[in-house]
């Protein structure tokens, strides 16, 4: 952490009992979560939605009838990976209202199996947001597999933040900017529609002057030049950001629409850390809840240049800020609030830019969505911070909205299997896992930390459908509020069930069957000497 300163036919009964059975023998350890069935029936319901709709398929093929077939077959989810990266769809801001449609027989049927799975999913949706402790992630979960069958279930949009809109739906933000008469523009974002001929033209607008009505437009070169240097800077809002930034602005824009994709794909699958008083919890327990003001916007301060980023923050944070790649400092312990996270551009670096956006920006949203903090508070334990920080690099962007997360990929990964399996130098994790900021911080190892810490998260993550991920998140949210003590706090071996030698050797395994590229690393000489990559300054 760059500054925890301090740094959709019925089927035979029993193929439906086979295919139950198929999903439900899954080899785990003996955890004590109660979300666990919830989780284990969604699979099942949608192993029993792929087996009739597979049926309904042959029965229109055999009709003869091969167009039919093919289309319900489009309509079959692919199987969820029991290992590896999961896939996230990100919910687009404005979802245009559905153009009337005369349904074939084939859509009529597959329709009915899926709104049978839609209503078992609100089900579990509800369960899971009342069991105990409760487990948003997994009803946030169950209610978007719901829009993917049915786009217009009005309680699904309403938990999900969505308002009516024509006909239609949009969040709250975009439909406040339609209400302006603003136009999405695809390379600048929420503009005024006289903007758009100036746009579409290459110009920008200059900055304006005391006194100044008119907007002076300028070629776009000049006017991002008139940006640089922070004097003054781009200024953009999104829906939960304010960026400042003296990049050209398409590039500002492009880097607030990644912001907000991640916004969207951390709060769902971190919902259960957040806790009670997110957006998604507060819809979940209260079906009145339509209307929940909009909190203050994270700050993000984006510069054009390593050098710029870096003479921002050396006077407060000392020369070593020159070793980072991106910096967070939290609110202090105890407290909430905002504060800035500070990006630069910084094509061909030591990670990609979206890493270590992604990573920076997981603990911003952590540390300024899940209430007070106390993370210092612990007997160590100190690793899941860049556990979770590291997990998240692993994001690759896909077509279509979606967003790959989980994935043993990307350059950590590779230096972590290096490092790991290669060279055996993990340090053991019953030793690991007692960390405190200092141990882990410490100059000589702090890249094989942060190797470790990303390579053990993904395998607590996505190793057998996600079985461990509750119990894990469940200390994550333990350790944000400084509940893992000596004597009291459950440690992360007795809630998985499981001792740190037989974790240690499962994940080691795990890494090495998932290794970028499959064997060992040839890093070249630069990364050689680079020894590893960080994005804390050390302490």
């Amino acid at each position: 952490m760059d500054a925890f300163p301090g740094g959709a036919a019925m089927v035979l009964a029993s193929a439906i009992v086979a295919a139950t059975a198929l999903v439900l023998q899954v080899p785990a350890p003996a955890l004590a979560d109660p979300g666990h069935e919830l989780e284990q029936a969604r699979l099942s319901l949608l192993e029993r939605e792929k087996q009739e709709l597979g049926v309904l398929a042959a029965q229109f093929e055999k009709q003869g009838d091969r167009a039919a077939a093919a289309e319900i077959r489009e309509r079959i989810a692919p199987p969820e990976p029991a290992d590896g990266a999961s896939r996230f769809h990100v919910l687009p801001e404005v979802v245009p209202a559905a153009k009337p449609d005369p349904q074939a027989p084939w859509q009529k049927a597959a329709g009915a199996i899926e709104s049978r799975t839609t209503t078992a999913l609100h089900d579990l949706a509800n369960r899971a947001a009342r069991v105990n402790p409760p487990r948003y992630a997994l009803a946030g979960l169950c209610l978007r597999e719901v829009l993917e069958r049915d786009p217009d279930d009005r309680e699904a949009r309403r938990v999900l933040g969505y308002t009516p809109h024509q006909g239609g739906w949009a969040r709250p933000f975009a439909a406040s900017q339609l209400a302006k008469g603003f136009v999405d523009h695809p390379i600048f974002g929420w503009v005024g529609k006289d903007w758009v001929v100036h746009l579409d033209r290459g110009e920008l607008p200059a900055p304006s002057k005391a006194g100044q009505k008119a907007i002076r437009w300028l070629p776009a070169d000049q006017a991002n030049q008139l940006r640089s240097g922070w004097n003054p800077p781009w200024q953009i809002f999104t829906e939960h950001f304010e960026i400042q930034t003296d990049v050209p602005l398409a590039l500002a824009i492009s880097f607030g629409r990644r912001l907000e994709s991640f916004h969207d794909l951390f709060t769902c699958v971190m919902a259960d850390v957040l806790g009670d008083n997110t957006p998604l919890a507060r819809r979940l327990k209260n079906p009145g809840e339509t209307n929940i003001p909009a909190a203050k916007p994270h700050l993000v301060l984006y510069f054009a240049s390593k050098d710029e980023y870096v003479d921002h923050l050396l006077p407060r944070q000392g020369e070593k800020i020159a070793r980072t790649i991106g910096f967070y400092d939290p609110p202090k312990p105890g407290k909430g609030g905002r504060a800035p996270a500070y990006f630069f551009h910084d094509p061909g670096g030591q990670l990609p830019v979206t890493a270590t956006l992604y990573h920076e920006v997981s603990h911003q949203l952590l540390f300024e969505n899940a209430g007070p903090n106390a993370y210092l508070k612990n007997k160590g334990n100190f690793w899941v911070y860049e556990g979770l920080g590291t997990y998240f690099e692993s994001i690759v962007e896909l077509s279509g909205g979606w967003l790959e997360y989980g994935g043993v990929a990307g350059r950590r990964a590779l230096e972590a299997a290096k490092s790991l399996i290669d060279e055996g130098r993990g340090v053991p994790l019953g030793q690991f896992v007692e960390f405190d900021r200092d141990d882990f911080n410490r100059d000589h190892a702090i890249y094989l930390h942060y190797q470790q810490a990303m390579a053990f998260t993904l395998f607590l993550m996505q190793s057998n459908h996600g079985l461990r991920r509750a119990p894990f998140l469940d200390y994550a949210r333990d350790a944000y509020h400084g509940r893992i003590k000596r004597a009291t706090g459950r440690r992360l071996d007795d809630r998985l069930g499981e001792t740190y030698s037989s974790l240690e050797s499962q994940y080691l395994a795990y890494l090495k069957a998932r290794r970028p590229g499959g064997g060992p690393t040839q890093p070249s000489p630069a990364q050689a000497a680079e020894a590893g990559i960080r994005t804390v300054p050390s302490q």
